[in-house]
């Protein structure tokens, strides 16, 4: 009995039990019903999307190295309901890239979301193909880990360029600064700030890292796609089937309707750089001339004052000229910033005018009378013959008179390394030797070094050491409203493989950014 009776109160227990869970669970699922049909929604117009037009696909990760791969059953599907695919091909996912890419599939969007129902059967695949394992591997590098995206202001008198230059003025003034801001802050979701010392446009994070993500990240959100670790070496018109054949060395063949060529140029070959969109533009298409590449802003090789190499690290802000073999008239640097390396001279004011001695090395032919001079004023506010004056007893002079030692006056305006240096260059005894006993010819020497001190430069350190490419597909091969290449039907070009680079400044991603949009929105029209 006692037995019977426990079953009995424990089956009603357990009933009980069992009741209230499942109340419990009906609750919950009552309480949460809305949410999950919304859930449920959104998740029927994703799989619809995905179907219908294969747009809004993005990684589930938010790393940028992941590599996305063919989905076998989403080709079935398009088979199954009879829809249509056109593929843009980006080649290379730099700064001008993944611009490209963006332009392109916010235009596809745009056009598919205005479009009749007619055509929703046409899908349109936005696809970069990157042959290292992430995007925008210079963009981690550049303004020293901090990225300056931007100048305050420009004009074509900031960039160089061996093609006509009213061609670079068109492309460049399809894009104000004020309009490139805009999108990168509103768009891209990048916080900027002005650096006034400079003229420059930094992000507020002060991270190069955070500029590539933003940009890969908006490039996700637009349904672009992304193959990492794909070397592209040979592109094939196939005209049957009116598409484009790009072979690389790792996949195989993939097919695109149109292409935008973004591989850069030949500076800095660690990041993946190499040259071969140069290669590919000259073998593979049709009628394109690529003007000669030469390293730019580059540092230069070369002795420091005092004939020997003693100087690495110092820097100072100073005024850097050009003279020209074929003209009196002298260039001056932009900017004043000068810094002595190991090896030779860098800072702003010598990469901005490296590439004038970068090509007439090239072409000297050993003739040293036809190489252009980098001369420089080490500190322009000084009045040289001033400070040098035995009767001076001004602020500038040390006002000391003539019993000061000459390099007690010059410390006064320049580091001490380069003073003791500039006065073996002129062999003046730095230790002894005042201003009142200073002789005449060397004090006339002494103020043309102080003044006007010609950079005894032997070479530079090559496109391992060059920010950016000079030279690359000219201009004229190029139609300026829309990238695209003459004679080569929806090929499309932007960023460093062409003929232009700016000045040290942002001017490169100014560029970049302008070029990139009008590849990436005109690509949209094939």
């Amino acid at each position: 009995m006692h037995t019977r009776r426990l079953i009995i109160l424990t089956t009603r227990k357990m009933t009980t039990m069992t009741t209230m869970t499942t109340n419990k669970y009906y609750h919950y699922c009552s309480s949460s019903y809305s949410s999950l049909k919304r859930i449920q929604q959104r998740q029927r117009q994703q799989r619809l999307q995905e179907k219908n037009l294969e747009r809004r696909h993005s990684s589930s990760s938010s790393s940028s190295s992941s590599s996305i791969t063919t989905n076998n059953k989403e080709e079935e599907e398009e088979k199954k309901t009879d829809t249509s695919t056109t593929t843009i091909a980006i080649i290379g996912s730099g700064a001008a890239g993944l611009t490209a890419a963006y332009f392109a599939a916010k235009t596809v969007n745009e056009k598919s979301s205005s479009s009749s129902s007619s055509s929703k059967n046409h899908i349109i695949k936005i696809k970069v193909y990157e042959r290292t394992k992430e995007s925008g591997k210079k963009i981690l590098m550049s303004g020293g880990a901090r990225c300056n995206v931007l100048p305050v202001e420009a004009s074509i008198d900031d960039f160089v360029t061996d093609s006509n230059p009213r061609l670079a003025k068109a492309i460049l003034q399809s894009w104000t600064v004020a309009k490139c801001h805009k999108w990168l802050q509103d768009e891209i979701k990048l916080e900027l700030g002005i650096e006034h010392a400079t003229n420059k446009y930094f992000p507020l994070s002060n991270s190069s890292r955070e500029v590539r993500d933003k940009l890969v990240e908006a490039c996700k959100r637009e349904g672009v796609l992304f193959q990492y670790e794909t070397n592209v070496t040979k592109i094939m018109r196939d005209e049957e089937r009116n598409i484009w054949v790009i072979k690389t060395e790792n996949t195989k063949d993939i097919e695109a309707n149109a292409l935008i060529l973004s591989l850069g140029g030949s500076s800095f070959p660690a990041v993946g750089t190499d040259g071969t969109g140069y290669v590919i533009a000259e073998r593979d298409l049709n009628n394109v001339t690529v003007n000669k590449t030469y390293p730019a802003l580059v540092p230069l090789v070369g002795e420091h004052p005092g004939g020997e190499n003693t100087l690495p690290g110092v820097s100072l802000d100073c005024q850097v000229k050009i003279k020209k073999a074929e003209t009196k008239k002298a260039q001056q640097a932009s900017r004043s910033g000068f810094l002595f390396t190991h090896k030779g001279y860098s800072g702003p004011s010598i990469l901005d005018l490296s590439h004038h001695v970068v090509n007439d090395s090239s072409h000297s032919n050993n003739n040293s009378s036809s190489i252009s001079k980098l001369v420089v004023n080490w500190n322009p506010a000084c009045d040289w013959k001033e400070v040098l004056n035995p009767a001076a007893a001004g602020q500038s002079s040390g006002g000391g008179g003539g019993s000061d030692l000459v390099i007690k006056r010059l410390k006064l305006h320049l580091p001490a390394r380069l003073c003791e240096a500039l006065l073996k260059e002129a062999d003046v005894d730095s230790s002894s030797v005042n201003v009142s006993n200073l002789p005449k010819a060397k004090r006339i020497k002494l103020i043309e070094i102080l003044s006007c001190y010609e950079i005894k430069s032997t070479g530079h350190q090559g496109f391992r050491k060059a920010e950016v490419t000079g030279g690359g597909i000219a201009l004229e091969s190029v139609d300026t409203k829309t990238m695209e290449l003459k004679n080569n039907k929806n090929v499309f070009v932007c960023g460093e493989i062409c003929d232009i680079f700016g000045r040290i400044g942002g001017f490169n991603f100014l560029w970049a950014w302008t070029s990139g949009r009008l590849a990436g929105i005109n690509s949209a029209s094939v």
